[in-house]
């Protein structure tokens, strides 16, 4: 449990790190609610790489997953 925590803790601040530049936008949509489809989109790729052992590769693909759910959502990257 307290390995899943610290993997979690680390992974959280990588993406906190790493998605400062990539943040998507969308036109006549609230910041709130670009918020909540984020965090939607961060919860989904969180719960599909939890048993990536390798840390590079987990977040990697958590922000595949987060570029292609934001995408479907009607996102696009600045």
């Amino acid at each position: 449990m307290l390995r899943l925590f610290a993997a979690a803790s680390l992974v959280l601040a990588a993406l906190a790190l790493g998605c400062a530049g990539s943040a998507p936008k969308s036109d006549n949509v609230s910041q709130d609610a670009l918020n909540a489809d984020y965090n939607d989109c961060e919860s989904r790729a969180f719960v599909s790489t939890a048993l990536i052992r390798s840390g590079s590769e987990a977040e990697d693909r958590q922000q595949e997953i987060i570029d292609e759910c934001m995408k479907e959502k009607g996102y696009t990257a600045k």
